[in-house]
C-alpha cells in the first residue's frame, strides 16, 4: 500500500503542469494567427504533455494519497475542461492553417468536453470553412436555451443564408418549444401557414395568418365546454401586440361559442368560412399559435392558463433582426436532426473520426479482427497524430489497450486506460478498465 502511494504522489510530482501546457497553447494559436509554421507543431506539443490523465494533479488528494469518488469525478472533469482549451487551441492553428475539416474534428471534441459559448465560436467558424452550414446551425440550436452571443450570432445568420433558411429566428423559437417539459410542450407544425380560402372574419376583412406578427387563434368544438375558462385565460395572457381571433371547428355550429363571446363582451373577430383546426390536422378545443408571420406555428391545447405563458415566454424572446422570408429562401425543409458521430465499432475499437475512414485505419481494423495485434498495434500508435485527427489521442489510447490485451499484455492496457480522461468514449473506457480482455 505505502509502494501505491508513493508511486501516485511520484507521477502527481513528476506530472506535466496543466498551467504549463495552456501557456504554450495559448502561445502557439498566437504563433499560428500571426502565420508562424511553428505554432501548428507547438499546438501538437501541448496536447502530448498532459494526454495522461493524472487525477491528483487536477483536485486535492486524500490523506493516504489516493483519490476519493467524488474527488475523482471533480479531478476528471477539470482534466476535461482543461484539456478542452489545448484542442480549441490545435483547432485554431488547423483552421487558419487552412485545414478546415480538421480543425473541425479536433474543435468538435474541444466543444464536447467544454460546451460553453466559448468553444462554440470557433467550431463554427471551422464549420462554415468547411462548407457544413447545417451542423452549425445544428450547433447553436442544442443550445438555442443560451441564445446568440455577439460572436456566434453573424456566424449563425451566415449559415442561415448557406442553408436556405427561411428563418433562423423561428428555428430558435422551434428548439426552445421543444425543450420545454412535456405537459408544456405545444405541438409544432412547419410554417409558413397556408392561407385558408374564402375565410373571413365577421368585421367583413379577408382573413389571412400572414397579416400579423403574432395571431391567437382559438378554436371551439360544437359543445364550448371548455370555452369560458379558456377564453377568459386568452384574455389575460395575450401580450398586447397580439391579433386574437376566434373561430368554430364547425362553422355552422357555433351558436355555443357566439354566445359564450356575447356573455363576457369579447369584441374578439370570429374567422367565418374556414376550418382552420381540421387544416392543420388538430382537433378543438385548440390556440393555434401564428408566430413570425405565420413561419411559426404551434397548437396549444389543455388547460391554457397552464399551457400558453411557456409558449408565449419563448416567443417574446427576440434574438435578432430578420426580415422574413430571409432573402436566400430556398423553400426546401431544413433537416434539423443531423447523422450522430458513430460509436465503437463491432470489434470494439473506436472508430476514426474521419467518414469514410483512411485506408490506414481500415488496415489497422483488419489486423486487429485477424488477431495480428502486433501490427494492429503499431498500425494504431502511426495514427495517433493529433494534427491529422483521424483518432483523437484518447481514441488511439484506446485502441492500443485493446491491441495489448489481444496481446496477453493487460497490465499495460490497464495502464493506459487508467490515464484516459477526455475521451468521448469515457463509459466504455471505464468498463474496459473494470474488466479489461473480457
Amino acid at each position: 500500500m505505502i509502494a501505491a502511494v508513493l508511486l501516485a504522489l511520484l507521477a502527481a510530482a513528476t506530472a506535466p503542469s496543466p498551467e504549463r501546457a495552456e501557456a504554450q497553447a495559448a502561445a502557439a494559436a498566437q504563433a499560428c494567427a500571426s502565420g508562424q509554421a511553428s505554432g501548428l507543431r507547438a499546438s501538437v506539443e501541448a496536447l502530448r504533455l498532459t494526454a495522461e490523465f493524472e487525477p491528483t494533479v487536477y483536485v486535492r488528494a486524500g490523506r493516504k494519497g489516493e483519490v476519493v469518488e467524488d474527488e475523482f469525478v471533480a479531478a476528471r472533469q477539470a482534466y476535461r475542461l482543461h484539456r478542452s482549451r489545448l484542442y480549441r487551441a490545435l483547432g485554431e492553428c488547423l483552421l487558419t492553417g487552412g485545414r478546415p475539416a480538421e480543425a473541425t474534428r479536433v474543435l468538435r471534441r474541444a466543444e464536447l468536453l467544454d460546451d460553453q459559448s466559448d468553444s462554440r465560436v470557433p467550431l463554427a467558424r471551422a464549420l462554415l470553412a468547411a462548407g457544413q452550414s447545417d451542423d452549425v446551425l445544428r450547433l447553436v440550436l442544442a443550445h438555442a436555451a443560451g441564445g446568440l452571443t455577439a460572436d456566434l450570432g453573424p456566424l449563425a445568420e451566415q449559415a442561415a443564408d448557406a442553408a436556405g433558411l427561411a428563418s433562423l429566428q423561428v428555428e430558435l423559437d422551434r428548439a426552445r418549444l421543444l425543450a420545454l417539459p412535456a405537459a408544456q410542450r405545444p405541438v409544432l407544425k412547419d410554417g409558413p401557414l397556408a392561407e385558408p380560402q374564402r375565410a373571413r372574419l365577421s368585421t367583413g376583412a379577408p382573413f389571412r395568418w400572414a397579416d400579423a406578427e403574432l395571431t391567437l387563434a382559438y378554436v371551439a368544438d360544437a359543445t364550448c365546454a371548455t370555452c369560458s375558462s379558456d377564453l377568459e385565460a386568452l384574455a389575460r395572457l395575450a401580450p398586447r401586440e397580439a391579433r386574437v381571433v376566434v373561430a368554430a371547428d364547425d362553422p355552422d355550429r357555433d351558436e355555443a361559442l357566439r354566445r359564450i363571446l356575447s356573455l363576457y363582451q369579447r369584441r374578439w373577430p370570429v374567422v367565418n368560412g374556414a376550418r382552420l383546426a381540421q387544416a392543420l390536422g388538430a382537433a378543438a378545443p385548440v390556440l393555434i399559435v401564428s408566430a413570425r408571420g405565420g413561419f411559426l406555428v404551434a397548437l396549444v391545447s389543455g388547460r391554457l392558463g397552464e399551457s400558453l405563458p411557456p409558449v408565449l415566454a419563448v416567443l417574446a424572446r427576440e434574438d435578432l433582426r430578420e426580415a422574413r422570408p430571409r432573402s436566400g429562401w430556398n423553400r426546401r425543409p431544413f433537416e434539423r436532426t443531423g447523422r450522430p458521430l458513430p460509436g465503437l465499432l463491432p470489434e470494439g475499437l473506436a472508430p476514426a473520426e474521419v467518414d469514410p475512414p483512411p485506408p490506414a485505419f481500415e488496415a489497422a481494423r483488419v489486423a486487429f479482427a485477424a488477431g495480428r495485434f502486433a501490427e494492429a498495434l503499431a498500425a494504431f500508435e502511426r495514427l495517433d497524430d493529433p494534427a491529422q485527427a483521424v483518432l483523437l489521442p484518447p481514441e488511439a489510447r484506446l485502441n492500443r489497450a485493446l491491441c495489448l490485451v489481444g496481446l496477453g499484455r493487460r497490465d499495460e492496457a490497464r495502464r493506459l486506460l487508467l490515464r484516459i480522461g477526455d475521451s468521448r468514449f469515457q463509459p466504455e473506457v471505464d468498463r474496459a478498465l473494470e474488466s479489461p480482455g473480457k
